[in-house]
Protein backbone atom coordinates (compact mmCIF):
# COMPACT_ATOMS: atom_id res chain seq x y z
CA UNK A 1 0.00 0.00 0.00
CA UNK A 2 2.71 2.40 1.17
CA UNK A 3 4.44 1.78 -2.42
CA UNK A 4 1.09 2.60 -4.28
CA UNK A 5 0.72 5.99 -2.24
CA UNK A 6 4.18 7.01 -3.37
CA UNK A 7 3.59 6.15 -7.11
CA UNK A 8 0.98 8.32 -7.26
CA UNK A 9 2.63 11.04 -5.74
CA UNK A 10 5.69 11.00 -7.75
CA UNK A 11 3.41 10.37 -10.67
CA UNK A 12 1.34 13.57 -9.76
CA UNK A 13 4.29 15.25 -9.06
CA UNK A 14 5.94 14.41 -12.95
CA UNK A 15 2.66 15.31 -14.45
CA UNK A 16 2.54 18.76 -12.99
CA UNK A 17 6.41 19.30 -13.31
CA UNK A 18 6.07 18.51 -17.00
CA UNK A 19 2.76 20.16 -17.73
CA UNK A 20 3.50 23.52 -16.29
CA UNK A 21 6.63 24.46 -18.69
CA UNK A 22 4.41 24.47 -21.71
CA UNK A 23 2.23 27.26 -20.03
CA UNK A 24 4.62 29.02 -18.37
CA UNK A 25 6.60 29.20 -21.54
CA UNK A 26 4.05 31.51 -22.99
CA UNK A 27 3.96 34.10 -20.22
CA UNK A 28 1.28 36.72 -19.47
CA UNK A 29 2.95 39.73 -21.64
CA UNK A 30 3.56 37.46 -24.60
CA UNK A 31 1.56 36.95 -27.76
CA UNK A 32 1.58 33.89 -29.09
CA UNK A 33 2.17 34.29 -32.95
CA UNK A 34 3.40 32.31 -36.14
CA UNK A 35 7.18 32.87 -36.25
CA UNK A 36 6.95 31.73 -40.33
CA UNK A 37 4.88 35.42 -41.08
CA UNK A 38 7.05 37.14 -39.00
CA UNK A 39 10.29 36.33 -41.08
CA UNK A 40 8.35 35.96 -44.22
CA UNK A 41 7.08 39.67 -43.56
CA UNK A 42 10.85 41.22 -42.17
CA UNK A 43 12.47 39.38 -45.22
CA UNK A 44 10.06 41.44 -47.67
CA UNK A 45 10.83 44.28 -45.63
CA UNK A 46 7.06 44.81 -44.91
CA UNK A 47 6.15 47.13 -41.52
CA UNK A 48 3.74 45.06 -39.60
CA UNK A 49 2.14 45.51 -35.85
CA UNK A 50 1.00 41.97 -34.13
CA UNK A 51 -2.38 41.94 -32.59
CA UNK A 52 -3.40 40.65 -28.84
CA UNK A 53 -4.55 37.68 -30.95
CA UNK A 54 -1.40 36.50 -32.91
CA UNK A 55 -2.74 37.50 -36.25
CA UNK A 56 -0.28 40.45 -38.09
CA UNK A 57 -1.94 43.60 -39.01
CA UNK A 58 -0.23 45.60 -42.58
CA UNK A 59 -1.40 49.14 -43.57
CA UNK A 60 -0.56 49.72 -47.15
CA UNK A 61 -0.50 53.34 -48.70
CA UNK A 62 -2.54 52.57 -52.25
CA UNK A 63 -2.16 55.07 -55.63
CA UNK A 64 -5.25 56.46 -54.46
CA UNK A 65 -3.97 57.95 -51.36
CA UNK A 66 -5.61 55.96 -49.72
CA UNK A 67 -4.84 53.50 -47.04
CA UNK A 68 -5.81 49.79 -46.66
CA UNK A 69 -5.85 47.08 -43.47
CA UNK A 70 -4.75 44.00 -44.43
CA UNK A 71 -4.57 40.66 -41.70
CA UNK A 72 -2.78 37.72 -42.19
CA UNK A 73 -4.33 35.00 -39.53
CA UNK A 74 -1.34 32.88 -37.63
CA UNK A 75 -3.76 30.01 -37.26
CA UNK A 76 -3.84 27.36 -40.05
CA UNK A 77 -5.83 24.80 -41.00
CA UNK A 78 -5.01 21.71 -42.70
CA UNK A 79 -6.98 20.73 -46.12
CA UNK A 80 -6.27 17.96 -47.64
CA UNK A 81 -2.63 17.17 -46.26
CA UNK A 82 -1.78 21.25 -46.91
CA UNK A 83 -1.08 23.78 -44.47
CA UNK A 84 -3.40 27.04 -45.48
CA UNK A 85 -3.17 30.43 -43.89
CA UNK A 86 -6.19 33.04 -44.28
CA UNK A 87 -5.38 36.47 -45.42
CA UNK A 88 -7.82 39.05 -45.54
CA UNK A 89 -8.89 43.30 -46.18
CA UNK A 90 -12.06 44.19 -44.91
CA UNK A 91 -14.52 47.07 -47.20
CA UNK A 92 -17.31 47.02 -45.07
CA UNK A 93 -18.59 46.28 -41.56
CA UNK A 94 -21.73 46.44 -40.02
CA UNK A 95 -24.41 45.19 -36.97
CA UNK A 96 -27.26 45.06 -38.94
CA UNK A 97 -27.23 42.12 -42.01
CA UNK A 98 -29.78 44.18 -43.86
CA UNK A 99 -27.01 46.55 -44.50
CA UNK A 100 -25.74 43.80 -47.14
CA UNK A 101 -28.78 44.06 -49.55
CA UNK A 102 -29.61 41.48 -52.38
CA UNK A 103 -27.57 43.42 -54.50
CA UNK A 104 -24.41 44.02 -53.22
CA UNK A 105 -23.86 39.92 -52.28
CA UNK A 106 -24.81 39.49 -55.95
CA UNK A 107 -22.28 42.10 -56.87
CA UNK A 108 -19.59 40.68 -54.81
CA UNK A 109 -20.39 37.13 -56.04
CA UNK A 110 -20.33 37.98 -59.66
CA UNK A 111 -17.08 40.13 -58.39
CA UNK A 112 -15.46 36.04 -57.21
CA UNK A 113 -15.63 34.41 -60.77
CA UNK A 114 -13.62 36.90 -61.93
CA UNK A 115 -10.34 36.75 -59.69
CA UNK A 116 -8.11 33.95 -59.55
CA UNK A 117 -6.90 34.32 -56.32
CA UNK A 118 -9.43 35.09 -53.77
CA UNK A 119 -12.63 35.36 -52.74
CA UNK A 120 -16.15 37.69 -50.76
CA UNK A 121 -16.88 37.05 -47.80
CA UNK A 122 -18.92 38.06 -44.97
CA UNK A 123 -17.39 37.22 -41.92
CA UNK A 124 -19.84 37.45 -38.19
CA UNK A 125 -21.91 35.00 -36.66
CA UNK A 126 -23.54 37.57 -34.93
CA UNK A 127 -22.51 41.17 -34.93
CA UNK A 128 -20.86 42.88 -35.93
CA UNK A 129 -20.56 41.26 -39.85
CA UNK A 130 -17.69 42.26 -41.94
CA UNK A 131 -17.51 41.69 -45.87
CA UNK A 132 -14.02 41.54 -46.34
CA UNK A 133 -11.52 39.89 -49.08
CA UNK A 134 -10.13 36.70 -48.56
CA UNK A 135 -6.99 34.90 -50.23
CA UNK A 136 -6.30 31.48 -48.56
CA UNK A 137 -2.40 30.38 -49.45
CA UNK A 138 -0.19 28.00 -48.42
CA UNK A 139 1.37 28.46 -44.54
CA UNK A 140 4.66 28.29 -45.84
CA UNK A 141 4.14 30.45 -49.14
CA UNK A 142 8.21 32.25 -49.84
CA UNK A 143 8.15 35.95 -49.13
CA UNK A 144 7.43 37.46 -52.56
CA UNK A 145 4.39 35.52 -52.58
CA UNK A 146 3.04 36.26 -49.61
CA UNK A 147 3.63 40.22 -50.76
CA UNK A 148 1.81 39.77 -53.71
CA UNK A 149 -1.11 38.24 -51.99
CA UNK A 150 -1.21 41.13 -49.53
CA UNK A 151 -0.99 43.79 -52.31
CA UNK A 152 -3.78 42.61 -53.88
CA UNK A 153 -5.70 41.79 -51.15
CA UNK A 154 -5.23 45.33 -50.28
CA UNK A 155 -6.23 46.74 -53.36
CA UNK A 156 -9.56 44.66 -53.95
CA UNK A 157 -10.52 45.63 -50.57
CA UNK A 158 -9.96 49.48 -51.12
CA UNK A 159 -11.89 49.45 -54.07
CA UNK A 160 -14.89 48.36 -52.83
CA UNK A 161 -14.39 49.93 -49.80
CA UNK A 162 -14.34 53.10 -51.71
CA UNK A 163 -17.82 52.30 -53.86
CA UNK A 164 -19.32 51.74 -50.86
CA UNK A 165 -18.46 54.73 -48.29
CA UNK A 166 -17.38 57.46 -50.73
CA UNK A 167 -14.41 59.11 -49.47
CA UNK A 168 -14.25 57.12 -46.29
CA UNK A 169 -11.20 55.49 -45.42
CA UNK A 170 -12.33 53.67 -42.28
CA UNK A 171 -10.21 50.36 -42.98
Amino acid sequence: MQIKFANFWSTLVFVIAFSLPSVAQLGDDEINYDTRVKNALEEADLKYSIADNGNFKLVFELDSKRTQLVIIKSGTFEYGGMEIREIISIAAKSDNKKFFKRDLLFDVLERNETYKLGAWQIDGGEAPYFLEFSIKISANANPDVLKQVLFLASKVADELEEELSGDADEY
